[in-house]
């Protein structure tokens, strides 16, 4: 039986209390200057005063903790911890530079008792401390200090064993481990390997905590980003950087690293005198507190590879990411499955030393097989759709190639287009009777710039909506039949600014009743291009799996009833609750707003009634109507139907919407509470599915091979009752062996699949919670447009199908840790 190693480490805060460590009190006069500084209201502070604790972390990563909130300014708790003395001149420096600008004031004019206050730090004890301090801050921050006091021999894979020095850095306000740059070849980018280090807890088992260890990779600049007058930092992003200053008052050897943030000037080109500005005020007070004097971030993105040696008073890290137009960055996502393993055994004999243990390896658990066969596909019922393909001719001709041919990529040599009817008119490879009317249509005035240059961005984009919704209105619907439409577009960066016109064809579609898919063009001058033709099958089974149809692995699903799943999508500032019902091969959506239960390929049509919630918190009524529709729901089901009722719930729910599931709160016999009514029913199971950083990366172990590797999946239980389930690995990551390691082929993206974990609820013995496990397994197999596994089962998943409609947005999780990276299409969407 396969094992699963968590990277993650019992944290028993107890066995640092005697560590010795700098304690600083905010001075009275400080304290003062945010208590008497409110609003008109006379009892909400004017000033936002989180920013200068957060921002202190990040430029002293020596501090394991600071907070500067108001239970801090009205009861002189500790305000900074820190592994050493940093020097009170800097923090003062920031801190009245903070002030300063706050109050629109030069920091001579700020008053007396205000500039001649005294830092003073206290040497204490974590100990003396724990009690008001904050673990989540000082417990990751004290084990990455440990890891990072001297250098490591890190065991990389392929024989391959080096002296690493990591530094502790504080970045989005996380505590890090970051080896110094790594170069391979002047080719490539330099890279750092990244342990983030935080404290987590469980669900069910609230009580105890979780050093959890997730190790990534982050990329830097080396290339000009600032050439001939030209800026590829595209408008409205921002940077990352990592800089030291060597203090010219102290001979440290160590250097440490903050994270500053500088973003495109508002409105720069070639007749500016900049391209970038530090993000933030305390961004900038940085260079005159530690440098003396200012230093500009375009100096920076036009030289970055002068800053990156180490070898003059400023070293600077520029961290690569999707912000850049600028070629460059041969290396690519991702690491090694050795350079996983050796990282996290490296941290984890490190800190064995002071008695934080190993999780103890969970066993995995039988598994249904499925064969993941997608065709023939699965209908609900028989229809005839029309997809209207807006496109060149090329594009049409290549598709219709492609769709009415073997192919080889799919299993069986699958043809999706299996029979040919009239010239257009083709058969569905499907397991009902479905006819496709394959159709060309013009893209002009569909699929061209918005008039950005005529108009102001908004009134462009409603413009086209207008324009595609008049003139394709009342052609979507013939008789009996839906119409669907693929529509070539440019990418993104071919537009100029506020120019991109997809959200808008989108928009203007959804008037019209078109679902809409889009696809990049043909690769120019390449005939036999394999990453076209995936393109093109890709976009036909996205744009059928939003219609509703399903893979085949659906007639091996195990029949449990009805299957319902909640989640809240975000529009801007506003939230909307979604119900997904499965009832065998029907899927239908339950809308906030709107009480009928609406087929999948409907529901985007119904969205301008829905109605929209604020964001849960005192003085609304949110998280109570949200609880009332989902207790309706669920009552009214019972009710109609006397089958088992399986809820899947998304984790992310209990930020304010359903506290109820919180892991403080979760008991795996009992369903969560919701009304007295539904407390006690014994049809009723809920099982909670958690994608978000609390679940641990981890390594399999097959057969008891410890000391090798490989990218198997499965189902993998915690004794107390937590399942932990690992997809299998889609063909888009074909071409990648077990051994590869970033530290060898820094080209090559090594992605691993991601652990989802399942926690069951109601459930009275361990096989019905088994099968409950193997059920949400087996509905992350059964989407249309993809060969493994999906990160939430299908239907959570379907539910993110409006969120396109609503933002134009079509990423619905966030990606493994690996910085702040773009991975590719294929890759976001596969696990």
């Amino acid at each position: 039986m396969n094992r699963m190693e968590l990277f993650a480490l019992e944290a028993n805060e107890a066995v640092f209390y005697h560590e010795t460590i700098h304690v600083m009190h905010m001075p009275t006069s400080w304290r003062n200057f945010f208590n008497t500084q409110t609003t008109t209201q006379n009892y909400k502070l004017s000033y936002k005063v989180e920013p200068l604790g957060k921002k202190l972390k990040s430029i002293f990563p020596e501090i394991v903790y600071a907070d500067l909130s108001y239970k801090i300014l009205q009861k002189d708790l500790p305000w900074i911890v820190s592994t050493v003395k940093i020097p009170e001149a800097h923090i003062k420096k920031l801190t009245l530079g903070w002030f300063a600008y706050l109050k629109g004031y030069t920091v001579a004019e700020l008053p007396e008792e205000i500039r001649d206050a005294e830092l003073v730090w206290v040497t204490s004890n974590f100990g003396d401390l724990h009690e008001s301090i904050d673990k989540y801050q000082w417990l990751p921050g004290l084990a990455a200090h440990k890891f990072c006091e001297e250098s490591r021999t890190i065991e990389l894979g392929q024989g391959i064993v080096e002296e690493l020095q990591f530094h502790h850095t504080i970045f989005n306000n996380q505590h890090e481990c970051v080896s110094t740059p790594i170069r391979k070849s002047p080719k490539h980018d330099p890279f750092s390997y990244v342990l983030k280090v935080e404290l987590k807890n469980r669900g069910g088992d609230a009580e105890r905590s979780l050093i959890l260890v997730t190790v990534g990779t982050r990329r830097y600049l080396k290339n000009a980003q600032i050439k001939e007058g030209s800026c590829y930092l595209k408008a409205d992003h921002s940077c990352s950087v990592l800089v030291s200053v060597r203090n010219p008052y102290t001979l440290e050897e160590k250097r440490s690293f903050s994270q500053l943030k500088f973003e495109r000037r508002a409105g720069s080109g070639s007749n500016t005198t900049s391209f970038a500005v530090w993000k933030t005020a305390l961004d900038g007070l940085y260079w005159d507190a530690l440098y003396g004097e200012s230093f500009e971030p375009d100096m920076l993105l036009s030289n970055p590879i002068a800053y990156l040696d180490g070898n003059g008073e400023i070293t600077a890290y520029v961290v690569n990411h999707h912000s850049f137009n600028g070629k460059g960055n041969f290396v690519k996502s991702g690491l090694g499955l050795s350079e996983k393993s050796g990282l996290f055994s490296k941290f984890n004999e490190v800190l064995a030393k002071y008695h934080l243990a190993p999780l103890l390896h969970i066993p995995g658990i039988p598994r249904k097989r499925m064969n993941d066969i997608r065709f023939p596909i699965v209908a609900h019922q028989a229809e005839r759709i029309i997809i209207e393909v807006y496109s060149g001719e090329a594009m049409f001709n290549a598709m219709k190639e492609v769709y009415t041919t073997e192919q080889k990529s799919l299993e069986n040599k699958s043809v999706i287009f299996n029979r040919q009817i009239s010239e257009n008119v083709f058969g569905l490879n499907c397991d009902r009777d479905v006819t496709v009317e394959f159709v060309r249509c013009s893209p002009d005035e569909i699929v061209s710039e918005l008039e950005v240059g005529t108009y102001q961005a908004d009134i462009a984009h409603t413009k086209r909506v207008n324009q595609i919704n008049k003139k394709l209105k009342g052609s979507s619907s013939q008789g009996d039949k839906r119409t669907l439409a693929l529509i070539e577009i440019e990418p993104k960066e071919c537009w100029s600014r506020d120019g991109d016109p997809k959200n808008a064809v989108r928009e203007g579609m959804k008037k019209a009743g078109r679902l809409t898919q889009f696809i990049h063009p043909l690769t120019v001058g390449n005939e036999d291009n394999k990453a076209d033709t995936a393109r093109m099958i890709n976009a036909l089974l996205d744009l059928l799996n939003d219609a509703g149809f399903l893979s085949h692995n659906i007639t091996k699903v195990d029949t449990y009833g009805l299957i319902l799943s909640f989640n809240i999508l975000k529009v801007e500032n506003k939230y909307l609750p979604v119900i997904s019902k499965m009832d065998g091969t029907e899927v239908t959506l339950k809308i906030f707003g709107i009480e009928s239960w609406l087929p999948l390929g409907e529901a985007p049509f119904y969205l301008e009634q829905a109605k929209l919630l604020d964001n849960p918190k005192a003085g609304n009524q949110s998280m109570q109507v949200f609880l009332d529709f989902m207790i309706r729901t669920i009552e009214n089901e019972l009710v109609q139907d006397a089958r088992q009722l399986t809820v899947m719930i998304n984790a992310t729910l209990r930020n304010g919407w359903l506290p109820a599931i919180r892991n403080i709160d979760l008991q795996y016999d009992k369903i969560p509470y919701l009304s007295e009514r539904l407390a006690n029913e014994s049809r009723l199971k809920f099982i909670r599915i958690n994608t978000t950083n609390e679940v641990p990366q981890y390594r399999i172990i097959e057969d008891d091979a410890e000391d090798e590797y490989n990218k198997a999946s499965g189902i993998f239980k915690d004794p107390l009752g937590i399942y932990y389930g690992v997809g299998g690995r889609p063909m888009a990551w074909s071409g990648v062996r077990n051994e590869d390691i970033k530290y060898v082929s820094p080209s090559k993206m090594l992605l691993q699949q991601k652990a989802v974990e399942y926690i069951p609820l109601g459930a009275q013995d361990e096989a019905a919670r088994d099968d409950l496990a193997n059920l949400v397994d087996q509905l992350r197999r059964i989407g249309l447009n993809y060969d493994k596994h999906t990160i939430y089962p299908y239907t959570m998943r379907v539910m993110n199908i409006l969120s396109k409609y609503l933002t134009g947005e079509e990423k619905d999780y966030d990606p493994e840790f690996d910085e702040e990276v773009e991975l590719m299409e294929e890759a976001e969407e596969l696990v």
